[in-house]
């Protein structure tokens, strides 16, 4: 498991700098676009949303097969399955609000899916603090969370994109 937190560690330093940059680009041009329809914004992240883990079981079933195949021993293709499920989750959850609006700034939607991913490891840290063991039954505020951790890259992603517009 060391070898999982060592990958989500060396994720974050590489995604924190991209996203505060896309946020600062996106603030600056917000003051010439045109009002957003409720309607765009709702398939933005509801297209985020169910992109990221379709993306991330895709992705990370086809990474392994490629490890595989390659000849990687079935410990490292684990290892790239979850590096390339991940990898695919914050394009997906980045790509769909980029292609429903297309007058925003691509980078924006990487950087504000890679904030959404961050938050979701931090909620899934919270759940496990609060439900594992069976320290409480699992009510409404666990699946609250639980579908939280899976809207929020595209949360982030609708967020950042909407903002960078020209």
């Amino acid at each position: 498991m060391s070898g999982m937190r060592r990958l989500w560690s060396i994720a974050i330093a590489a995604l924190a700098p991209l996203a505060l940059v896309s946020a600062s680009r996106g603030v600056a041009a917000q003051d010439a676009a045109p009002a957003l329809s409720s309607a765009r914004v709702t398939a933005q992240v509801v297209g985020g949303t169910l992109a990221a883990p379709i993306a991330f079981f895709g992705t990370g079933i086809a990474t392994k097969r490629i490890a595989r195949a390659m000849g990687a021993s079935d410990e490292r293709a684990g290892r790239a399955a979850y590096v390339g499920a991940y990898t695919g989750s914050w394009l997906a959850a980045a790509a769909v609000p980029a292609a429903i609006a297309g007058d925003g700034r691509f980078p924006a939607a990487l950087g504000g899916s890679a904030v959404g991913m961050l938050a979701a490891a931090g909620l899934v840290r919270v759940g496990n603090w609060r439900y594992d063991a069976d320290r409480r039954a699992c009510g409404p505020l666990c699946w609250t969370m639980g579908a939280l951790v899976f809207a929020l890259p595209g949360i982030g992603a609708t967020i950042a994109y909407d903002q960078s517009r020209r």
